[in-house]
């Protein structure tokens, strides 16, 4: 049995051998980068990451041609010693998982970034390659995180902005402007529904359709929302100036985090609806299931919780933190 591939947590999720770094916060010479969300984004020296999604922070951060290395999907690239592979992570479009093959003895590495099992309308949908270690994001790692499909959350959003159209108001959906924007927008679009965005999410929508993604051409938001039409917009958007002639606004949040107590008060907003576009704890564990790894390093979320449970199931599996209670079976 080949030696797991070395990993160094210290300032982030380093790979010494191959000399890289798994979205990590601050410059580094070199990094792959999974997608455009900022919490994973920092201006590396050389970026490697998924061909839609170089596209995506060419435009949304201003990154230099030179400073990415974009591979297509599947494609094969050679580093130091070891295969690179990237898959769709199913998070948000161009978003990437990182397969790695160390040549010499074909031990192998996988790290998802963040990612989503289910398939929804606008992301690629998530690929898993069998690894001896998997690294994975845990957002969502208690068992109370249960989403609904996709179906019937589209529904539930669809019959509150037609019920807000019928009652005379403005539905405004609160959804970050790359990646759940874009859910909602081919949630509308689906239904026959227009839609008016805010300007940074018509950007980002526009990057993606130049990047390949199957949508519709925003109309940006102008400071008015015209009849029978909703307004998709980043949240605690409408305390702005540009907001204040939207007449009768009502509100909903779009976030996994829905499913916890109180959460429509803590965002403010009219209702909130469960999508996301993280695993929820069931896809957590199909996607253990699907890549069948050797060791499991947990990051991001309940990471503890999650990795408890797992090795209630016999995994080998830890926290990246590094702080995990080992539990003991107690004879009574």
């Amino acid at each position: 049995m080949p030696e797991p591939i070395q990993l160094e947590t210290k300032d982030g999720l380093y790979l010494p051998e191959a000399d890289l770094w798994l979205d990590p916060h601050r410059k580094k010479s070199c990094a792959f980068v999974s997608h455009g969300h900022a919490d994973h984004f920092a201006r590396h020296d050389q970026i490697l990451t998924s061909t839609p999604n170089a596209h995506l922070l060419r435009v949304r951060y201003n990154v230099t041609p030179t400073r990415l290395v974009p591979l297509n999907f599947h494609q094969p690239h050679q580093r130091k010693g070891f295969t690179i592979l990237l898959f769709p992570a199913g998070h948000i479009y161009g978003s990437a998982m990182i397969h790695l093959t160390r040549k010499r003895d074909g031990a192998t590495l996988l790290y998802t970034g963040d990612f989503k099992v289910r398939r929804g309308l606008t992301a690629e949908e998530s690929v898993f390659r069998r690894a001896d270690t998997l690294i994975m994001e845990t957002t969502f790692g208690k068992p109370q995180f249960v989403f609904p499909t996709i179906t019937e959350v589209s529904g539930d959003i669809l019959n509150f902005v037609n019920t807000a159209l019928e009652d005379g108001a403005t539905p405004v959906l609160h959804a970050y402007s790359l990646g759940k924007a874009q859910e909602a927008l081919a949630i509308l679009t689906e239904a026959r529904l227009p839609a008016v965005l805010n300007p940074a999410t018509a950007k980002m929508t526009t990057a993606c359709r130049e990047a390949g993604a199957g949508l519709p051409q925003p109309v940006v938001f102008k400071g008015t929302v015209p009849p029978d039409t909703c307004l998709i917009c980043p949240p605690n958007s409408l305390h702005k100036e540009e907001y204040k002639h939207v007449h009768n606004p009502r509100t909903a949040m779009l976030s996994g985090w829905a499913l916890t107590p109180g959460a429509r008060f803590r965002y403010r907003t009219d209702a909130i609806f469960p999508l996301s576009d993280h695993a929820d704890f069931p896809g957590l564990l199909e996607a253990v299931n699907r890549v069948r790894p050797k060791r499991i390093l947990t990051v991001h979320g309940f990471t503890q919780e999650f990795a408890t449970e797992l090795r209630r199931l016999n995994h080998d599996a830890w926290s990246i933190d590094g702080e995990d209670q080992l539990e003991l079976a107690l004879r009574v």
